[in-house]
């Protein structure tokens, strides 16, 4: 993962122009510098004077980087405050904390740069007082032989050595690094760009546990570093989203060198900087899949094979980041079968007939399943569950169809005892619409069985190979026919007791066979045994018989079944042709 953010990184500053250093640069966002004039004579280093000028856009040259609040910046360059307290604490704080340090270059004239602003203090804060008078948001900097910081190499040295000095605590000599691959004067062990790589956790010491040989680990030499910085910040900036309050960012990784991908590189790149702009060019926000907004990757779905994404899902836990799921290496060719099924589900399961158009599939319909283990959760505690279909769907890794079906029925019968009809059918259809999904991507798998031939046989293909069996095929008309029964009762009584006879949606094998002759003496004794009811009360019947001797369908099976068969029973009564009236 790191080497795809080093190469990413490589190509944005190679695209931008910018050098490692001028990368590590913050813009200020200031409008005018005044500069501390210096220059060497024989006599030593001499104050000439101040000087001023608006900030250009090329802002690199002021070498300006943010520190503490409380301490000195990387470079002897700082936004003006109060001028005194400015001057003090991160123009000569800057040189006080450079002279402490051991490993620091070219000290003796640092420190006679040090020793004359201190010297002139006075007439320093005095020609800059009279000049920043009328100057609002003003930095402050420090010029030596009218060089600008970026070009006087003292202080881009010790910059990049401050910069890298956290890094540098654990680093060893002539090395080979892990990302180039080539040996380096310097490498180092303990690269501090990502924050959920750290040293004080089991597992990420190498060599006997002693923190002093984990360079080992993952040794990263300074330039490749910078790669990484860069690369990390445009994936932040460009890639970072949020997946059902789960935080992910959106790694590519080009499987070959830029100078082989010709424009595909370049239309990548446009891509991600553009992506809002490109989302609305797409079809239709209903592209997404990872939610139900637009997202990136129906565009990227239409790419050639030449890039893959990682997708890294992260927990932030105070000021540490815990890694959840990393999922590599997704082609845009799999992509494409994940957009083509969802489709697919859209037409078959989710089209609205009322409004001529489908609901849009996305991750979100797991997430409705896969959220908390009970209401009154605080945190979303099955993220763990939900992350691992994510996964699966995206590497086409198998998943165990009774594991979902007992958090899909949970919240099925949740909405069944509560009697929210609109819910209970909603949540039906989005399991169908999981389940469906699931097995286009060939994440699931089915054990026929022997079938035989039905006038339903359409409404069953809605399921693909998932009503395979006789039985599964028998619950599912069972269940059209109680609904059928349920609409009667509705219309006669106002209300639905028979209900009860569902047992809460908990039915096993003997209870679900049991259902039938009580669904069939309801229609006769409210007279509404019509001809087309009994047709498919002797289908059912038909199919029980040639069943297999002993189900093997777990509980949660059994009336996932039967409740898909109630939610379809418009399209059973289709099939019928039923044109008697409901109540003769």
């Amino acid at each position: 993962m790191i080497e795809s953010v080093a190469a990413l990184g490589r190509y944005v500053l190679e695209k931008s122009n910018k050098s490692v250093l001028e990368q590590m640069i913050e813009n200020p966002n200031y409008d005018y510098c005044m500069f501390i004039l210096l220059s060497e004579t024989e006599n030593g280093i001499e104050f000439t004077g101040v000087d001023y000028e608006e900030v250009s856009t090329d802002y690199s040259k002021y070498l300006f980087r943010s520190g503490s609040s409380r301490g000195a910046n990387f470079s002897p360059t700082a936004k003006i405050t109060t001028l005194s307290n400015t001057y003090d604490q991160k123009i000569l704080g800057w040189f006080r904390g450079v002279l402490k340090e051991k490993r620091i270059n070219n000290k003796e004239k640092l420190e006679q740069i040090y020793d004359r602003l201190v010297q002139d203090q006075a007439s320093i804060l005095a020609a800059v007082s009279e000049k920043i008078e009328s100057l609002d948001k003003c930095l402050i900097s420090v010029k030596l032989n009218h060089l600008y910081p970026v070009e006087n190499e003292l202080f881009t040295e010790t910059f990049l050595y401050l910069i890298n000095k956290k890094d540098l605590e654990l680093s060893a000599n002539n090395q080979i690094c892990s990302i180039c691959k080539e040996q380096k004067d310097t490498v180092i062990g303990k690269m501090s760009a990502f924050k959920f790589y750290t040293l004080d956790k089991p597992g990420f010491i190498t060599g006997g546990f002693q923190e002093e040989t984990a360079w080992r680990n993952y040794p990263v030499c300074l330039e490749c570093k910078s790669f990484v910085e860069a690369g990390k910040e445009y994936i932040e900036n460009h890639l970072k989203y949020q997946f059902y309050g789960l935080p992910y960012l959106l790694i590519p990784s080009f499987l070959i060198n830029k100078e082989n991908t010709g424009e595909d590189f370049e239309v990548i790149l446009e891509i991600f900087e553009n992506q809002q702009k490109m989302i609305q060019l797409s079809k239709e926000s209903g592209n997404s899949i990872m939610t139900d907004e637009g997202d990136l990757l129906y565009i990227l779905s239409e790419q050639k094979n030449t890039i893959s994404l990682k997708f890294l899902f992260m927990q932030k836990i105070q000021s540490a980041e815990r890694i959840l799921l990393v999922i590599d290496d997704v082609l845009p060719s799999r992509l494409q079968k994940l957009f083509k099924s969802k489709e697919e589900v859209e037409k078959v399961i989710l089209f609205k007939k009322e409004t001529n158009e489908p609901r849009h599939f996305h991750f979100g319909f797991f997430r409705t399943f896969f959220a908390k283990s009970d209401e009154g959760k605080k945190n979303f505690d099955l993220n763990k569950y939900f992350l691992t279909i994510v996964e699966s769907s995206f590497k086409a890794k198998q998943l165990d169809h009774n594991f979902l079906l007992k958090y899909m029925m949970k919240e099925i019968r949740k909405e069944f005892l509560k009697e929210n009809e609109q819910n209970f059918y909603w949540k039906i259809k989005q399991a169908m619409a999981c389940l469906s999904f699931l097995e286009k991507i060939n994440v699931l798998q089915f054990e026929g069985g022997q079938i035989i031939m039905s006038k339903f046989s359409n409404i069953f293909d809605v399921f693909g190979k998932q009503l395979n069996t006789n039985e599964k095929r028998a619950i599912f008309l069972l269940g059209s026919l109680t609904q059928i029964l349920l609409e009667v009762q509705q219309k006669v009584r106002n209300s639905k007791p028979f209900l009860k006879q569902l047992m809460g949606l908990k039915m096993d094998e003997q209870s679900i066979k049991g259902l039938l002759p009580k669904v069939i003496n309801k229609f006769i004794e409210y007279d509404a045994y019509t001809k087309s009811r009994q047709e498919l009360a002797e289908e059912i019947s038909s199919l029980f018989l040639q069943s297999n001797e002993k189900w093997k369908l777990s509980i949660d099976e059994i009336n996932y079944y039967f409740v898909c068969g109630m939610s379809l029973a418009s399209k059973v009564k289709e099939v019928l042709y039923e044109k008697e009236e409901v109540i003769q």
